[in-house]
């Protein structure tokens, strides 16, 4: 029994032993894989192009320019000429100049919108259009003539007589009385048996005698019996302008209902109505005169230099009464027809907006071009001879004929402070091909258009020629067609543009290789951690191949130490 065990023993640790020695060949093997996955990882990382930064120099060289004051060139290219009597090179070269062009743009998901109503063609939106602005020009017209009456009536110069007092060529101011003496070259001191005469504020005459007294001129010689502060002197042909709070009631009447009339109709300031104090009335013609221009008389060596007197009628054709009811009429007149222009001015827009049109292209407004300013002709004009040079096919060349006219269907928008153009058709188009509310989803790209200095390449190759200064450095230069002979300016530029090109991808190529070293390493790193599992493993297995070999040797000795027993037990 004892020897049976120990035989069963001893096969299950040569089981066992040989398990670890086959493992242990799967382990060697798995490494030997992975020692090959790192070489070939490390070739991979050899093979690898290290990426090399640009440098300037290639992208450095040497030109040749000049210019002929209008535009800076640059020579290009030369090829000599070989048996040319007059020029020894071909000669290639550019300018830059800024080019009207046109062009057609393509705007995502416009939204453009209509207004509801009546279906119209766009020559119909067009006629009521034009019949809107031309009424509206017209109400406008109407209003500004309006105006311009009301400007009129309330302008103090349109009530002045300049014609009833000229030739004046001096004044006399009575501070008593606050009255001016107005007088011409035939202005002289009434005289009465050889004494100076004076008047009362009334008209009454009185002479000043020898004793210094005054007495009527009547012929009864009464004395005068006020102050003589109450007499002014008594000149022919000579006006008389006294201040208003020196008039008589009646007098006073007739000069405020005739400065009420001018304040009333705009044509003086209310402050005039304060006191009265710069209103000054003559009774004998009925005008009035201000202080101010009085004062701005001729007067001698003093006072001012006019020899006008602006004035003011309070009776006759030229009153200010007269006056202000003829601008009174024609203003009724002019506001009747701002009226009837405003109606029909109305009526046009209200037709107008009942017609369904475009309106919006997003929050960007449509405006009609019904006529077109010279800048938009040129404009639109560019664009239709571009979009034809290019083979496009765009609406907005039908909206002009062969002779190049405009026969209307643009559109006008304003979009970043830029205006463009689209068309009608184009409008209609994009919002036919929406959905939703007012069409307003989904529509199709919407074509609009304007033009622009584009600053452009223009090459030239014409025959030249070229003088050198002995060291094969070209220094002038003279085209077939040009007998001007200009010199050369040699100069070394870089291409700043291409160099930063270069400099964008070497830094594209320089990430792109630290990223495959990373994971590269990286995967290096996690081969060599799997393999250093297997080599622990390895080990394990070495330590228990050698405590089982141990082991089967003591059992392998005690299955013979039976062995023996039982042959010397049985062989006795």
């Amino acid at each position: 029994m004892g020897m049976a065990a120990s035989q069963a023993r001893y096969l299950a640790l040569v089981a066992r032993k040989s398990n670890c020695e086959y493992e242990g060949q799967q382990i060697n093997q798995a490494r030997t894989v992975l020692s090959n996955q790192t070489a070939n990882l490390f070739n991979q990382m050899l093979g690898l192009s290290v990426p090399v930064p640009p440098s300037t120099q290639d992208y450095t060289k040497q030109q040749y320019s000049f210019s002929d004051g209008a535009n800076d060139y640059t020579i290009d290219s030369w090829q000599q000429l070989a048996n040319d009597p007059d020029y020894n090179y071909v000669v290639t070269h550019h300018y830059y100049a800024d080019v009207y062009t046109g062009s057609q743009k393509q705007k995502n998901d416009p939204q453009v919108q209509f207004s509801t109503g009546a279906a119209a063609t766009v020559d119909q939106i067009e006629t009521a259009m034009r019949l809107m602005t031309k009424t509206k020009a017209d109400y406008e017209e109407a209003k500004a003539a309006t105006e311009a009456k009301k400007k009129e009536l309330a302008t103090l110069s349109n009530y002045v007589d300049n014609d009833s007092h000229t030739g004046i060529n001096g004044y006399e101011y009575n501070s008593n009385l606050n009255t001016y003496i107005v007088k011409t070259a035939d202005s002289t001191q009434k005289t009465y048996s050889g004494y100076s005469v004076y008047k009362t504020e009334d008209g009454t005459e009185y002479y000043l005698g020898n004793d210094g007294k005054y007495y009527s001129t009547d012929g009864n010689n009464t004395p005068f019996g006020g102050e003589s502060t109450e007499l002014i002197a008594a000149f022919e042909n000579a006006s008389y302008y006294t201040g208003y709070n020196q008039l008589s009631d009646a007098d006073k009447a007739i000069a405020k209902a005739a400065i009420d009339k001018l304040i009333e109709q705009g044509a003086l300031s209310e402050d005039v109505a304060k006191d009265y104090g710069s209103v000054y009335y003559n009774s004998a013609d009925g005008t009035i005169a201000f202080k101010d221009d009085l004062k701005a008389l001729y007067n001698g060596t003093s006072g001012g230099t006019k020899t006008i007197l602006p004035v003011y009628n309070t009776t006759g054709d030229k009153s200010i009464d007269n006056i202000s009811a003829k601008y009174n009429a024609e203003l009724a007149a002019l506001q009747a027809a701002e009226f009837t222009a405003l109606q029909a001015y109305e009526a046009a827009e209200t037709a107008y907006n009942s017609l369904e049109r475009p309106t919006y292209i997003g929050n960007s407004e449509l405006t009609l071009l019904v006529d077109l300013t010279d800048d938009q002709k040129a404009e639109l004009k560019q664009v239709v001879k571009d979009m034809e040079a290019q083979g496009i096919d765009a609406s907005i060349s039908d909206c002009f004929n062969a002779d190049g006219n405009y026969l209307g269907g643009v559109y006008s928008f304003q979009l970043n402070g830029v205006t463009y153009y689209t068309t009608y058709e184009d409008l209609n188009n994009s919002y036919q091909s929406g959905t939703g509310n007012n069409h307003i989803d989904g529509q199709t790209k919407l074509p609009y258009y304007n033009a622009t200095y584009v600053s452009t390449k223009i090459e030239e190759t014409e025959k030249a020629l070229l003088e050198t200064d002995g060291n094969g450095r070209f220094t002038s230069v003279r085209f077939e067609n040009d007998t001007i002979k200009y010199t050369l300016n040699m100069e070394t530029v870089t291409d700043d543009n291409a160099y930063k090109d270069a400099m964008n991808e070497y830094y594209y190529e320089s990430a792109q290789y630290d990223k495959m070293v990373q994971d590269i390493n990286a995967k290096t790193s996690l081969i060599q951690q799997e393999d250093q599992q297997l080599e622990l493993r390895l080990k394990q297995l070495d330590t228990e191949q050698n405590a089982l070999a141990t082991e089967i040797d003591a059992v392998s000795k005690v299955v013979k130490d039976n062995i023996e027993k039982s042959f010397k037990t049985f062989g006795g």
